[in-house]
């Protein structure tokens, strides 16, 4: 794919604070000391930390690319960069943030004892309502700024087909890495109570989240960036 236009300073900034905020969440967030049931997997098991690693390593690309599309001489690794942040990382960490909200928030607000350990009741919780919205809230906001308000943004290169089966993989691979993580047998909990329930229906919900998150996609390239917005100075 060739690049014909040059990020924007619009999209630089978001990036850039987007790194700030996120990070100074996730190390916030990682430090708060787990249940005894969740203590041994550690905070690598919990899918809003991996999401927003996907994230920082979105902005991180973009950042990169930023520069690349401005200094670098190498057609190739101009369009390759390009490609991998705003074809690969930058959907990925939308769709996973995408889920993200859509599950944290409703159950947060509605059902708490259901996203939280322990939890008896929603009047209190183990995260700072600032670190909380760093990491469940501020991720989608600065990733749909920078496809959407940048005027950097455009189309997703992946044909729906084999973001379908990245998707898959991606949840796939966190199913399996959560049973890898966790000793079931030892006293060990999944990290959200609402995967907590036998089978069937645990793989019924990885498989219905899973599902979700190809649909984000699809709705992602069903309103595509306005070309109004994303009309500026092209590479020469």
């Amino acid at each position: 794919m060739t690049v014909s236009r040059l990020p924007t300073i619009r999209s630089i900034i978001i990036n850039s604070a987007s790194v700030i905020i996120l990070s100074w969440g996730l190390w916030t967030c990682t430090s708060i000391i787990l249940p005894q049931s969740l203590a041994s997997a550690g905070h690598k098991q919990f899918l809003t930390n991996i999401s927003v690693v996907a994230s920082l390593l979105s902005n991180y690309s973009n950042i990169f690319n930023f520069f690349i599309q401005r200094y670098s001489n190498d057609k190739v690794f101009k369009n390759t960069t390009n490609f991998i942040a705003r074809h690969i990382c930058l959907p990925i960490a939308l769709v996973l943030e995408s889920i993200v909200v859509l599950v944290y928030w409703p159950l947060k607000i509605f059902f708490y004892y259901l996203i939280y350990q322990g939890a008896n009741d929603n009047s209190r919780t183990p995260i700072p309502l600032s670190v909380d919205f760093a990491i469940h809230l501020f991720p989608i906001i600065f990733l749909l700024s920078d496809h959407y308000l940048s005027g950097y943004g455009e189309y997703f290169s992946i044909s729906k087909i084999k973001a379908f089966i990245l998707v898959t993989i991606l949840g796939f691979s966190y199913n399996r890495w959560l049973y890898y993580l966790i000793d079931l047998n030892g006293g060990g909990a999944f990290p959200y109570p609402f995967l907590s329930v036998p089978e069937p229906f645990r793989t019924i919900i990885f498989i219905s989240i899973t599902t979700v998150g190809w649909l984000f996609y699809v709705l992602y390239q069903k309103f595509p960036p306005s070309s109004r917005l994303t009309s500026h100075k092209k590479i020469n």
